[in-house]
């Protein structure tokens, strides 16, 4: 009896101890989904609102005056003192003396060419009051109005081919030419200002010796300035010469408008783009200044901007649905910088608006909403 009744006692214990450990086991199981479960990731996202968005070429260029010129000398001479300087940020107008190389050696020998210019014409008359008396009238009037000082006059013209030959024959064209010639040469000792603009650079002092064919400064007209830009080649359909563009500055604290003066069909076999060239005047612009161009172009409807590092294979982005991650396909139609405006999506949908690490299809989130 007493041996039954241990046996007995020996399988209540066995059931027993088979029944806790099933009971922990299942425990340790529940308390373990629960940890997955609350172990989820949490991912940022925001729900989508479809709009209607202007296809947008965003591109950044550097200013250049439309008016520049290089200021060379085309003679030699010392360099005398304007009124203003040749000094950078200094304003000419134009038509006026921007640079003056001392000339009064030159000048010397254009005055003996024109004497001698006169005495032939002089030494003419006799000859020619008796060979042709109708022709020697005018050439003595041009002779008493002659200026010595002044630009040379035009040559009498001739009344006839003889009359031609004669004046010919005594070297007066000949000599004539060359102090045409030797004036033209003076002017360049004055170099005036050919438009009204700004001196942006100088690279003479008065009082130097200036060579001719050397580099004086820089002169440019400062109200009027080109922006050239790269744009992708498909994107030409949507540009057209004077189409109004939308400028700002880098920071984003002024606006401009300007338009499209040109545009350069080739395009760059490396980058793919071409370059068009805008117009743009406003008085608070400089030279070389870098400005940001907004070119707008044909709506796209129910569209939405995402940042382009949420784009997986380049046409698809993850979206949460009944607390899963999903790949939806979208179609990426016009990428602005660091962002890209996509179609695909619909209305409502759950977005997620970070790179999550790891993820993958069906893997489970903790939705967070801004």
């Amino acid at each position: 009896m007493r041996k039954s009744v241990g046996v007995v006692v020996g399988v209540l214990i066995i059931a027993f101890g088979m029944l806790a450990f099933v009971l922990i086991k299942n425990r340790d199981s529940g308390d373990e989904s629960l940890t997955v479960a609350n172990n989820s990731p949490r991912v940022p996202v925001q729900l989508v609102f479809l709009q209607s968005l202007p296809y947008l070429i965003e591109a950044t260029g550097t200013l250049a005056a439309k008016e520049k010129v290089e200021v060379y000398s085309e003679v030699q001479g010392i360099l005398q003192t304007t009124n203003p300087p040749f000094k950078a940020g200094n304003t000419f107008k134009r038509g006026q003396v921007m640079l003056q190389i001392n000339s009064e050696e030159y000048r010397a020998q254009v005055q003996s060419s024109k004497s001698s210019l006169v005495n032939q014409i002089a030494a003419m008359l006799p000859d020619m009051e008796i060979e042709y008396p109708e022709a020697a009238k005018k050439w003595e009037t041009y002779l008493q109005n002659f200026d010595m000082d002044g630009a040379l006059d035009p040559l009498p013209e001739f009344s006839s081919t003889p009359e031609k030959l004669f004046v010919t024959g005594k070297n007066i064209v000949q000599t004539y030419y060359n102090v045409k010639n030797q004036q033209e040469r003076l002017a360049k000792y004055a170099v005036r200002a050919p438009f009204t603009g700004i001196v942006t650079e100088s690279t003479v002092n008065v009082g130097t010796l200036v060579r001719s064919g050397q580099k004086l400064g820089e002169f440019i007209d400062p109200s009027r300035f080109e922006l050239t830009l790269s744009v992708p080649a498909d994107d030409k359909q949507y540009l057209a010469v004077g189409k109004e563009v939308k400028l700002t500055s880098v920071n984003e604290s002024q606006d401009y408008t300007g338009a499209i003066t040109r545009i350069n069909p080739r395009v760059n076999q490396e980058t793919q783009t071409i370059d068009v060239i805008l117009e743009v005047s406003e008085p608070d612009l400089s030279d070389g200044q870098y400005l940001k161009a907004r070119i707008e172009g044909e709506i796209i409807e129910d569209a939405y901007t995402i940042s382009s590092a949420l784009l997986a294979e380049n046409s698809q982005v993850y979206v949460v649905e009944d607390g899963v991650l999903q790949l939806q396909s979208v179609e990426p139609v016009n990428y602005r910088a660091e962002r890209v405006v996509v179609c695909g999506l619909n209305e409502g949908q759950v977005l997620v608006r970070q790179s999550v690490p790891g993820a993958y299809p069906g893997m489970a989130v903790e939705p967070i909403y801004p």
